[in-house]
């Protein structure tokens, strides 16, 4: 009897065991299989950095619609050129936003919107870093020219006008000597105007060419902009048609060809129809005689009747 039941003690105590060895390897397959996706997540956030280049888009869009020159040194760039980017970048986050610009305030005379300088100065102090200092008031471009209100403490901006040359679309995003480059291709853009009358910045197909944004790493661990430089990055070349005697080369040849087969057109039709009578006028059959000159009676056709008989 004793036996008996250490035994089933014995075996009492293996089943215990082996439901705790279950448990645990169950523990560690899903242990494993976290890690795994972990792991996987991990990489995927690594390879795939569309939320980075997004960011960088939008935080470009205000200098890659005016296209500046390169430069090498952000502190030589005439500031105006940082003051007009900041402006249409505002108007861009606004509206990318779902905002309008009938948020701001208007000026009376101009119906122009007023930008609050506060959110000029935001725009250049996160693309440019706190270090970076410009003096508010008016300024001028080729295109425009922008006015500072003293008072209101804002730019007034024409929403009506037509300035987006290009939109962003990053490329790649990397890391070189200390510096990070940022590709960004150029998409020719348009400008659009709404039933409001409120400038709309639309974007389309694919890029031209392609900049570098080289951005520094200040003391605070952001990344700032301080260049900006060609790149490496050429657009696709289009192929070009091998010119043939059939195909019309532009547009001027075109209008020209077209219209001289219209004026040849018309000059032909007439002297198609008119060409054979003048030759059987001109030309008499073998063996009869010509028409005689003084206007005399030309002789009957076959089958015809005579007024003679």
């Amino acid at each position: 009897m004793a036996n008996y039941k250490e035994e089933q003690i014995r075996n009492n105590r293996r089943l215990a065991r082996q439901i705790v060895g279950g448990v645990a390897l169950l523990l560690a397959v899903i242990g494993l299989f976290t890690v795994i996706g972990w792991a996987v997540s991990a990489l995927r956030s690594v390879l795939d950095d569309s939320d980075r280049r997004k960011a960088y888009e939008d935080r470009l869009f205000g200098m890659v619609i005016l296209d500046p020159l390169a430069f090498s040194d952000a502190s030589s760039v005439d500031p105006g050129v940082f003051k007009q980017a900041a402006i249409w970048g505002t108007v861009y986050q606004v509206q990318n936003s779902g905002g309008s610009l009938d948020q701001y305030e208007r000026d009376p005379d101009t119906g122009s919107a007023i930008i609050p300088k506060l959110e000029i100065d935001t725009y250049i102090t996160n693309l440019l870093g706190p270090d970076y200092v410009f003096e508010d008031g008016s300024f001028s471009t080729d295109v425009f020219s922008y006015h500072y209100d003293e008072e209101k403490q804002g730019y007034l901006v024409p929403v009506t006008s037509s300035v987006a040359q290009y939109t962003p679309e990053v490329e790649k995003i990397r890391r070189a000597d200390g510096k990070q480059y940022v590709t960004v291709g150029y998409i020719p853009t348009a400008t659009n105007s709404s039933s409001n009358g409120e400038l709309s910045l639309t974007a389309p197909t694919e890029p031209t060419k392609y900049m570098d944004y080289v951005f520094t790493q200040g003391s605070n661990h952001e990344w700032y902009l301080t260049a900006l430089q060609e790149s490496e990055m050429k657009p696709a070349a289009t192929p070009t048609p091998t010119p043939t005697a059939d195909v019309v080369q532009d547009a001027q040849s075109m209008v020209e060809n077209n219209l001289g087969n219209a004026m040849a057109d018309t000059n032909t039709v007439p002297n198609e129809e008119s060409a054979p009578a003048q030759d059987a006028q001109d030309t008499p059959p073998e063996g009869e005689d010509s028409p005689p000159e003084d206007g005399g009676d030309v002789p009957a056709e076959d089958g015809a009747d005579s007024t003679a008989e």
